[in-house]
């Protein structure tokens, strides 16, 4: 592990020392722990923001093909596929 020198008002660190107490743990645990929540909340809305853009990016490319087919059925398409291979 690394020591590092972090600065928190007083009130956070009574409130933190608090807790610590209640749950039986150092300060330096519960810092660990909410520096370790923090990262992982991060990952969560990084890795949903880029599910977000990806979705939107095969939206744009459906309107484009949707766009450029016109008036093309798929569904009669793959019906008649379909049917074909009877």
């Amino acid at each position: 592990m690394v020591r590092i020198n972090a600065v928190f008002d007083k009130d956070t660190i009574d409130k933190i020392d608090r807790m610590g107490k209640e749950k039986r743990k150092s300060r330096s645990a519960l810092l660990r722990e909410a520096a370790e929540r923090l990262i992982e909340e991060y990952r969560r809305q990084k890795d949903e923001a880029m599910r977000k853009e990806k979705v939107a990016q095969a939206i744009t490319v459906q309107d484009r093909l949707r766009r450029k087919s016109k008036k093309w059925d798929g569904v009669s398409e793959l019906r008649r596929w379909r049917e074909s291979r009877s």
